[in-house]
């Protein structure tokens, strides 16, 4: 009995073939891997045109059913080892590279302290690629929520994970910023242990969605979008009550107070024909934070702002800080003062003042 089989196993494995190559192409090609090649031949050669075949597409066996069913089985039994084979080798190469990607990224960021672009509170924060936080945080002091010293990293499919602690920010005698374990000195013997196991206990997971193919230039990208990179400058992301301090730390000029419609003045004497200071009608005391109390932290921070005509306070500005999130604590009570205006020919004007805020513990 003569059978005619279309689309016979040569135009299978060819096809077989095309379509793993691209669709390996498509999956493999951002992890740089150019052998698949190698093995859409492979499949193609196992696939290639048997004795009897007349023409791509076509062929004619005088064979008994048996063994047709036979041949067919044969096919599907090199097919499936083909596939399999493919798919082990591509989970094999993705695994290296991601080992490879989690290796550069450990030389890169571990042991070092990264800054969040937006100073979220909590022990988890997950985001998307573009930055963008998932689920709710809320904003926290730049001192006691905006770096994390990197502690571990590891590269998932889909998934970037970075364990580590939060970073307690104090102030040095050059008012540049340190890590508080660093600056435990001023403490000793059993409180220093407590304090510093404290500070280590401060643990944060972040982490980051990925595209599922991600190359290396699409990690460092997601990276850069949740943290700033090396040599950016904080003003960009520091709240108005930080940029003039960033701007001093970093060499740069601060931007003047403007408040709308307003001539600033400053109190330089209150001698005839000059400006009256104004002096303060309600002035609260600021609270303290959870962790300066704790650590029995103890300091006071320097302020300038603008005191309105009316009497409101605007424009507050850390020249001076403390940390231990006690900067904001005191922007919080200075926001709430009022005062008698400073004068000038017996009309309210606005001026700029120092005013000191102290944080004691009794």
């Amino acid at each position: 009995m003569v059978i005619p089989v279309f689309a016979g196993k040569g135009a299978l494995g060819a096809a077989l073939a095309s379509y793993l190559i691209l669709l390996g192409r498509k999956l493999l090609a951002p992890l740089g891997f150019g052998f698949l090649n190698f093995f859409g031949q492979l499949v193609s050669h196992r696939f290639s045109p048997p004795i009897g075949c007349f023409g791509p597409g076509k062929v004619a066996i005088r064979l008994a059913r048996g063994t047709i069913q036979f041949i067919v089985f044969r096919m599907k039994r090199a097919l499936l080892a083909s596939v399999f084979t493919i798919i082990g080798v591509g989970c094999l190469c993705v695994s290296v590279y991601g080992s490879e990607v989690e290796k550069q990224l450990k030389s890169d960021y571990v042991g070092k302290t990264l800054t969040l672009r937006h100073f979220y509170h909590g022990g988890y924060l997950k985001f998307h690629s573009d930055g963008t936080l998932q689920g709710d945080a809320l904003l926290g002091p730049w001192t006691l929520d905006g770096q994390i010293a990197v502690e571990q990293i590891h590269f998932k499919p889909g998934m970037l994970e970075i364990d580590g602690r939060r970073v307690t920010i104090v102030f040095d005698s050059k008012q540049k910023p340190v890590d508080q374990i660093a600056a435990l000195s001023q403490y000793s013997g059993k409180q220093r242990k407590e304090l510093e196991k404290g500070f280590r206990q401060q643990r944060v997971r972040v982490e980051i969605e990925l595209p599922a193919t991600a190359s290396p230039d699409e990690v460092g990208l997601a990276i850069h979008k949740v943290f700033l990179m090396v040599g950016e400058s904080m003003i960009d992301i520091a709240p108005p009550l930080w940029r003039s301090y960033f701007a001093g730390l970093e060499g740069k000029q601060a931007d003047p107070p403007e408040p709308a419609g307003e001539r600033i003045y400053r109190v330089v004497s209150a001698k005839p024909g000059g400006i009256t200071p104004p002096h303060a009608i309600h002035s609260p005391d600021p609270e303290y934070t959870d962790e300066a109390r704790k650590a029995k932290y103890q300091g006071t921070a320097f302020f300038w702002l603008v005191i309105m005509p009316n009497g409101e306070t605007k424009d507050i500005r850390v020249v001076r800080p403390l940390g231990f999130g006690l900067d904001e604590k005191a922007l919080s009570a200075i926001s709430t003062w009022t005062f008698e205006p400073a004068m000038k020919d017996g009309q309210p004007v606005a001026v700029m003042v120092n005013v000191e805020v102290s944080f004691r513990l009794y």
